[in-house]
């Protein structure tokens, strides 16, 4: 073998085993938005580049469609041992990059092959052995640049076209995601089967006889990307509806919670009203009895009339009827559940803040207490303070799990279906509103949530 000869060798070993390090790193690059840790997205890069070394300088090689499934394989089990959550959406992010990788690589291949024939083999000749040489490093290099410019516009766009990336993705969603990338590998599959079969039986290169059938397969692996894009681009505005329906269901839910609310706090003044409407015909009672000296009979009138103003009279008064409404339907039902309710809230007075805006924090709040609170001797506890124009909301309740942060400073909620996680994020909306924000934290098996806003 002469020099020259053992030149192209290297170099074509070079320009491969380059190319499978570009492609592990791009790797890594494509699912580190979805993987908790980072250094899950480069275990994933070294995983992949190191398996598919292996398979590369250690014989007996397999065909590449072997090799790259392996690989791919590889690097899913390390995504999902990292992080066991979303397991449909890490067989999206392998089955995603197993077909970009082939498309991209396939379109800078046709590229190359035009450059590849203008210039190499219009030099072929004896006396120009370094020059071919030095023509074909030049493709090499060009191969490699297109890729790494097909590859990294193609993850590129999928990741910001990708806006849900936290979401839990069904089975049905993940299958809607990868027909596109199926689609397109499968077509890859046959167009390199065709190449293949008629080389084999001609002897001949079907794309140096029928230019064409290059563009052909250059367009067909465009449009694959291009239909992954889409419809990855079409299912994140199905979610951004979803949430904005589900959004729109909560609103109508907490209109028809605030009319419940007010509906009680009518009836409360009501039957204060009819008792302050009665009390002189009670107290004329209580008089006769008191004159005749039924001491007894009195007593136990006044005990009933007692407990008649006890049913009407709320327990908890915060200067809001509308809160103490809430706030009472929550003690009922903490009673039931035999929970500790302790309530030290008083509503600000004299302020911009609205009944009904705080009445979405605090159902939504409250709600999330009743859902979450454990332990041996389970309680819920809000209190308020005011200072100056900012307002402190302050509701603990007892937990005896472990909140799961992840990038976010909420907490990210195992609940699925429709309302996943939007109690938090309307707590933090409507506190937003007033100039202010929300944080939860979590010790001692307690989970604090706080609210500040600005109510001047």
């Amino acid at each position: 073998m002469s020099l020259v000869e053992k030149c192209w060798m290297v170099t074509s070993k070079i320009s491969v085993i380059a190319l499978l390090m570009i492609t592990g790193i791009y790797f890594g690059k494509f699912v580190c938005p979805y993987i908790k840790k980072k250094k899950g997205a480069v275990a994933v890069s070294i995983v992949y580049i190191t398996i598919m070394l292996v398979l590369y300088m250690i014989p007996p090689q397999i065909d590449n469609f072997s090799a790259y499934l392996i690989g791919v394989m590889a690097a899913f089990l390390v995504m999902y041992v990292e992080d066991r959550r979303n397991i449909y959406q890490k067989i999206f992010l392998a089955i995603t990059f197993f077909s970009i990788r082939w498309l991209t690589v396939a379109m800078a291949a046709r590229l190359d092959d035009l450059v590849t024939k203008a210039l190499v083999f219009r030099n072929m000749s004896a006396e120009k052995v370094w020059l071919q040489y030095g023509l074909y490093v030049g493709t090499r290099v060009l191969d490699i640049v297109l890729c790494i410019a097909f590859i990294a516009v193609a993850i590129g766009l999928i990741n910001k076209a990708y806006i849900y990336k936290k979401d839990e993705m069904s089975v049905k969603e993940m299958v809607m995601l990868i027909i596109p990338s199926l689609v397109g590998v499968t077509g890859y599959g046959i167009l390199q089967y065709y190449l293949m079969i008629y080389e084999r039986d001609t002897g001949k290169n079907l794309i140096d006889t029928y230019g064409f059938y290059g563009a052909l397969s250059f367009l067909h692996y465009l449009i694959s990307i291009v239909a992954i894009l889409v419809v990855i681009v079409m299912f994140q505005n199905w979610k951004e509806m979803q949430e904005e329906q589900r959004g729109q269901e909560l609103v109508l839910n907490q209109i028809s919670d605030m009319k419940k609310h007010i509906e009680e706090v009518e009836k409360l003044y009501r039957d204060i009203r009819s008792m302050r409407h009665d009390m002189g015909n009670h107290i004329q009672t209580l008089e006769h009895l008191v004159a005749h000296n039924n001491m007894d009979d009195a007593t136990e009138y006044l005990e009933h009339l007692k407990n008649e103003w006890d049913e009407v009279s709320p327990e908890i008064k915060t200067g809001s009827p509308v809160i103490d409404v809430i706030l009472m339907e929550k003690l009922r039902e903490a009673k039931e559940r035999q929970i500790r309710f302790l309530s030290d809230f008083h509503y600000p007075q004299n302020t911009k803040l609205n009944a009904f805006d705080l009445s979405v924090i605090m159902n939504n709040a409250l709600n999330n207490c009743m859902e979450n609170v454990s332990g041996d001797n389970p309680y819920i506890s809000i209190s308020s303070f005011r200072k100056n124009s900012i307002f402190m909301i302050t509701i603990k309740n007892s937990f005896g799990g472990q909140l799961n942060f992840g990038d976010s400073d909420l907490p990210e909620t195992t609940k699925s279906g429709r309302e996943h996680g939007m109690g938090l994020n309307n707590i933090r909306r409507v506190a937003r509103m007033y100039m202010g924000d929300i944080s939860l934290e979590q010790g001692n098996e307690e989970v604090i949530l706080s609210i500040m806003m600005q109510v001047e």
